[in-house]
């Protein structure tokens, strides 16, 4: 058999909050079965960025995160601004800078993979950002509380085998740079 895409027969918007709606899809599935509620997050896409400094380390994060409530180890990175025609480049470029404090001297574009295609439409864009340097202090959003690290390659790899690196999204994005990193 064939995996066919499933028809959208109606859609439903039942919840318009910030940066994500909630909506209710009934879809028809190729054997004409029918789904009648199919719930997905519409989000704007997502920026991760791998930053290597000059000196060749690795510029990681460390950050609360409310909903897993831990501190995890992560890359920079946030969403695309959808409402400004923001390009994934550009967000990369402004969240670098904005969590961080550093600018690239080449960013690279390293593909996309899908957060959680079961519930969200947004991709998630992969940058491998070189030559970093700082050039300002942090501009952080309201209510980020975020820690800059430089880690050396050989200890991002110990964090990744060990599990201290485990916020899937940032494992995934510095799977996309192993040839850089490792």
């Amino acid at each position: 058999m064939t995996l066919k895409k499933w028809k959208v027969i109606s859609t439903e918007n039942l919840l318009h909050k910030g940066f994500f709606t909630l909506r209710v899809d009934k879809c028809e599935l190729p054997d004409k079965r029918v789904m009648p509620h199919y719930y997905v997050f519409e989000l704007s896409d997502w920026v991760n960025i791998v930053p290597i400094t000059k000196e060749g380390f690795v510029i990681l994060i460390k950050q609360y995160r409310h909903a897993g409530g831990e501190i995890f180890y992560e890359i920079p990175g946030g969403g695309i601004d959808s409402r400004n025609n923001e390009d994934p480049m550009t967000a990369a470029q402004r969240e670098l800078l904005e969590e961080t404090g550093y600018q690239a001297k080449t960013i690279e574009y390293k593909g996309f993979h899908y957060p959680n295609p079961a519930l969200q439409n947004n991709k998630m864009h992969t940058f491998l950002a070189k030559d970093c340097v700082p050039i300002a202090d942090q501009n952080l959003d309201e209510f980020e509380d975020i820690q800059v690290e430089l880690v050396s390659k050989n200890e991002v790899r110990k964090k990744l085998k060990n599990g201290t690196l485990n916020h899937s999204l940032i494992v995934a994005s510095l799977v996309r740079c192993l040839d850089e990193l490792f």
